[in-house]
C-alpha cells in the first residue's frame, strides 16, 4: 500500500486512490500549489479545487490506471519522474475507452518530510509528437 513517504510510495497511493475511486486520497497525493495538465492542447489546471474536479472526470471512468517508471532525477526535495501509464474505463457515452502516455511529474518533499505531486503532465510525450 503506498504513502506519501516517498516518490515511489505516492505514485502506488495515487494509483491504489484512482482505481478504488477514491477522490479525497487521490487529491493528497498533491501540493497545494500544483498544477495539472488535463489534456494536450489546453491550459493546465492550477490548485486543489480546479485539480479536484479534474480528477473527478476521471474518476468517473471508473478506471483501472497502471504505471512504470521510466527515468528519475533527484535533487534535494525535488524530484522529476517520467512514467508510462496506461488507463482504461468507461467514457460518457457508455463504450469502453483507453489513453496511455509518457508523463512527467515533479514532486516536492514537504517540510514534514512526506511528498507531493507539485506538477503533472500526463501527455508529455503527445505534446512532445512522440
Amino acid at each position: 500500500m503506498g504513502s506519501h513517504n516517498s516518490v515511489t510510495e505516492l505514485n502506488e497511493l495515487f494509483v491504489e486512490a484512482m482505481n478504488a475511486g477514491d477522490l479525497d486520497l487521490a487529491v493528497s497525493c498533491w501540493d497545494e500549489d500544483t498544477v495539472f495538465q488535463t489534456a494536450p492542447g489546453t491550459e493546465p489546471v492550477r490548485g486543489l479545487p480546479a485539480l479536484r474536479n479534474a480528477l473527478q472526470q476521471f474518476i468517473d471512468t471508473k478506471p483501472r490506471l497502471t504505471v512504470r517508471e521510466l527515468h528519475r532525477v533527484e535533487a534535494g526535495d525535488i524530484t522529476l519522474v517520467a512514467l508510462e501509464w496506461q488507463l482504461t474505463g468507461t467514457g460518457p457515452d457508455g463504450e469502453p475507452m483507453e489513453m496511455g502516455a509518457v508523463d512527467s511529474n515533479v514532486f516536492v518533499r514537504k517540510a514534514d518530510g512526506t511528498w507531493r505531486i507539485r506538477i503533472d503532465n500526463p501527455f508529455h510525450s503527445q505534446h512532445l509528437g512522440l
